[in-house]
C-alpha cells in the first residue's frame, strides 16, 4: 500500500493531501512526516509484524500513523479514541502490542500503569513528564524533525499482515480480523473504481477511521490522490457542515444515523459541490434514499453493503436506486457472492439464505481466535480455498440483485414463525416522525420472541396509528408486540444502534399490562400492542 502514497507524493508534490480544521498538508509534507515517523518508530524496535495500537480520533497524527506502521511492515491496529481504558488493556493484551499510540491527555494512567512494565507509550503532543512517565518523542515532535532519509525497507508481500481492526464486541469480547495487504489492497481498488474517484474529489470524512468505512477513506485517497478532509466525529453537526461546505467537498460517506442528523440542517447550507454521497454499515431504507435524493438532487448515492471481515461485500449502481432502493446491489468488483439455504444448496438467483462471499477481500481469520475462524471460514468450491460465511441471511432476486434481511442471530422467532427485524423496520421507517427504529426480541413465555419496535423520535407517536399502519403492511405475527420511544436511541461507536444495549434499556413488563396502555420512565415510554 505504501506505493500509492509514493506515488501521490511524487505526482502531486504540492497538492493538497489532508486537511484537519484549519490546517492543510500537501502530498510531500504528508510523506515526510510518515518517514520521519516511521524512521524513530523502527528506533523504537519496532519491526516487521509487530502490533501497533493507535488510539487517536480523526486527524493527520492518525493518517501519520496508518502510513508509518506500513512502512515499517507492522500491524495498524486502531482503537477508538471513546474506547474505555479498561478495554484498550484488553485490547493491547489480546493483541500482544507493546506500543501504544495516544492522546497525551487520554493515556497518561495506561501509561504509569503497573500491569505494564513493557509498554510504550508515544503521544500525539508533549505531556508533561511526571504525567506520562514517557521519555519518548510526541508525534508533533517528530513532526518538527529535521526530514529523515527514506527508509530502507524490504517490499511487503501481499499476504503479510497489515491491519487487525477489532469488531465491536456487541455480542461478547471483540474480535480482531486479521487483513492482509492483499485484502486492503483489493478492497481500496474496487471501491475507487466503482466510485470512480478522482485526484480532483475532495473526500469528507467524519467516520471513525478505527471503523474500516472510515479508514478506507485515507487509503483511496492516497490511491487517486484525492484530498483528504477529516473531522474528529460528527458531535458538533452545525461546524461538520460548515467546513464540508468551506473546503467544497465532493464525497461524502456516510452512516443511516448521520442523516438523521443531517437532514433537519440541510437547507442552511449549499451542498452545490457534492457529487457523490455512499452509504454503509446499516443499509438504507427506501425512506432514507427518498430523503437523500430530495435533499442532495445533484448527487449520485451509493448504497453499499459490507463487513469488516472482507470491507465490502455489494454496491447499487446509482442509475438503478429508484428502481430498486431495498437492494443493496451485485458483488463489489473481484468478488463472487451467493446464499446458501437451510438444506445446505447455493443458490445465485431467487433463493434466501445465509450470504457467502468468496474474492480477494475476505480476511485471512480471526486473531488468536482459531474456533471462531473455523465458523467464518469453510471451503469453497475450488481446493484449497477458503470462503466466508458472513452470517448474514439475504435474499438474491431473479437479476441477482442482493437484499439485505438480517443477521443470522437476529431472525426472531414468534408463535412459531420467523420475523426479519429489518422488514418491520422497513415498514415503520416509513411512518412520519419516525428518525430511526431497531426493532428487537425479548423472551417471551408465550410468544417465544416477544416484537419490540425501538423508536428514535422527537415525541412519542401515536401507537394507534402506527397498529393501523402495521396491520396495512404486515402479517399478523411480525407486526410488533411493544412500542419504546426515545430521543436518541443508544449508539455504539460505529455509528449503528446498538441492539445490545437496547434490551436493559426497556421498561421493565408487568404481568397486567393492558392493550393500549403506557409505561412511562423518564422521557421514554414504551407500549403494549397484543394480537
Amino acid at each position: 500500500m505504501t506505493q500509492w502514497l509514493v506515488l501521490a507524493a511524487h505526482q502531486f508534490p504540492e497538492k493538497t493531501a489532508l486537511i484537519e480544521g484549519e490546517h492543510a498538508v500537501t502530498w510531500a509534507a504528508l510523506h515526510q512526516r510518515v518517514i520521519n515517523t516511521a524512521a524513530y518508530l523502527r528506533q523504537q524496535q519496532v519491526e516487521r509484524g509487530d502490533r501497533v495500537l493507535v488510539w487517536l480520533p480523526n486527524g493527520v497524527d492518525f493518517v501519520v500513523c496508518f502510513w508509518a506502521v506500513q512502512y515499517l511492515q507492522a500491524v495498524f491496529v486502531p482503537v477508538n479514541p471513546d474506547t474505555p481504558l479498561a478495554r484498550v488493556g484488553w485490547l493491547l493484551d489480546n493483541a500482544a502490542s507493546h506500543l501504544l499510540i495516544a492522546q497525551a491527555e487520554q493515556a497518561t494512567a495506561l501509561a504509569s500503569a503497573p500491569g505494564n512494565p513493557d509498554l510504550q507509550v508515544l503521544f500525539d503532543q508533549a505531556p508533561g513528564v511526571q504525567e506520562s512517565g514517557s521519555s519518548l518523542l510526541s508525534l508533533q515532535q517528530m513532526a518538527e524533525l529535521s526530514p529523515a532519509m527514506p527508509l530502507p525497507v524490504q517490499g511487503a508481500l501481499d499476504i503479510d499482515l497489515a491491519g487487525l481492526i477489532y469488531t465491536s464486541g456487541s455480542t461478547g469480547d471483540p474480535k480482531g480480523v486479521m487483513l492482509t495487504q492483499r485484502n486492503m489492497l483489493s478492497a481500496a481498488d474496487s471501491v475507487a473504481s466503482y466510485l470512480q474517484l478522482a485526484a480532483s474529489d475532495r473526500i469528507f470524512c467524519t467516520i471513525p477511521m478505527s471503523f474500516d468505512y472510515g479508514l478506507y477513506q485515507a487509503i483511496m485517497a492516497a490511491k487517486v490522490g484525492a484530498t483528504l478532509i477529516v473531522e474528529k466525529d460528527f458531535s458538533r453537526p452545525l461546524f461538520a457542515l460548515k467546513q464540508l461546505v468551506k473546503h467544497k467537498a465532493t464525497v461524502l460517506p456516510i452512516v443511516p444515523t448521520l442523516l438523521a442528523i443531517i437532514a433537519p440542517l440541510a437547507k442552511r447550507y449549499d451542498f452545490s459541490s457534492l457529487r457523490k454521497i455512499t452509504n454503509t454499515a446499516a443499509a438504507l431504507h427506501p425512506s432514507d434514499i427518498d430523503l437523500l435524493t430530495s435533499l442532495f438532487p445533484q448527487t449520485e448515492i451509493f448504497s453499499m453493503y459490507g463487513l469488516t471481515e472482507c470491507h465490502r461485500c455489494t454496491w447499487l449502481p446509482p442509475a438503478l436506486l429508484s428502481q430498486h432502493k431495498d437492494s443493496v446491489g451485485y458483488a463489489i468488483p473481484n468478488t463472487e457472492l451467493w446464499v446458501v439455504d437451510d438444506e445446505g444448496v447455493a443458490h445465485r438467483s431467487n433463493a434466501t439464505g445465509e450470504l457467502v462471499i468468496r474474492g480477494a477481500t475476505v480476511m485471512r481469520g480471526y486473531w488468536r481466535n482459531p474456533e471462531q475462524t473455523a465458523k467464518k471460514l469453510r471451503p469453497g468450491p475450488l481446493p484449497g480455498e477458503s470462503v466466508l460465511y458472513t452470517g448474514d441471511v439475504c435474499r438474491l432476486d431473479e437479476h441477482g440483485l442482493l437484499y439485505f434481511l438480517s443477521r443470522n442471530d437476529d431472525i426472531l422467532k414468534t408463535n412459531g414463525e420467523k420475523v426479519a427485524p429489518r422488514e418491520v423496520e422497513g415498514v415503520l421507517k416509513r411512518m412520519p416522525g419516525v428518525l430511526q427504529v431497531a426493532v428487537i426480541g425479548v423472551a417471551h413465555p408465550v410468544y417465544g420472541d416477544e416484537i419490540v419496535a425501538c423508536i428514535e423520535c422527537v415525541a412519542p407517536l401515536d401507537t394507534a396509528l402506527l397498529k393501523a399502519f402495521c396491520q396495512t403492511h404486515l402479517e399478523a405475527y411480525k407486526r410488533p408486540h411493544r412500542y419504546y420511544f426515545s430521543e436518541a436511541l443508544p449508539k455504539n461507536n460505529n455509528g449503528k444502534v446498538d441492539r445490545g444495549q437496547l434490551s436493559t434499556l426497556l421498561p421493565r413488563r408487568e404481568n397486567n399490562l393492558n392493550v393500549g396502555s403506557t409505561q412511562q420512565t423518564g422521557s421514554q415510554h414504551v407500549y403494549a400492542n397484543h394480537h
